[in-house]
């Protein structure tokens, strides 16, 4: 798992409270579905200390760490981030909606909910090759691309397709 992305879960877990390393292990295998070792843990928890996101308390021979405000702010952060651009892949697969069939875009909207509430998502080749082309047409809406350009261009795509 990515360092970046592992702060993320790590951070998100103390939003709510103090938590050990080992406590942070386990909710963090129960969020993605692997564990992870104490050398990529531990390693992170003094980082983010250093850094003063988060704060560690020795009790019984245990470190608890809680956010300090500098983490909360972070944390602050990447949920707006996180939210920004979840209305971004909202509005991306309303426009796929336009073109694809219902089943595939409704699957999508699925597992971009099941992202949204932290739990893991299957990725399977389908929705790969499905989030590359919502991708580019978020790309190509945000510079200003006119919208039916798009559609055409993909729906002769679409037309292409079905002749394989």
């Amino acid at each position: 798992m990515a360092t970046g992305i592992l702060k993320m879960i790590m951070l998100h877990i103390m939003k709510d409270g103090e938590a050990s390393g080992y406590d942070i292990i386990k909710k963090v295998e129960a969020i993605t579905g692997k564990k992870p070792s104490t050398g990529s843990i531990y390693p992170l928890l003094k980082k983010m200390e250093r850094e003063g996101w988060i704060s560690g308390r020795m009790e019984d021979g245990k470190t608890y760490y809680s956010l300090t405000d500098t983490g909360r702010e972070h944390v602050a952060q990447i949920n707006d981030a996180k939210h920004e651009f979840i209305n971004k892949l909202h509005r991306s697969i309303a426009l796929a909606s336009e073109t694809f069939e219902e089943g595939d875009v409704q699957d999508l909207m699925k597992d971009m909910h099941n992202l949204h509430r932290g739990m893991r998502v299957p990725v399977n080749e389908h929705m790969e090759l499905l989030a590359l082309l919502i991708h580019q047409v978020a790309d190509l809406l945000e510079t200003g691309t006119d919208r039916e350009k798009i559609r055409s261009v993909i729906l002769r795509a679409v037309d292409e397709l079905r002749k394989l």
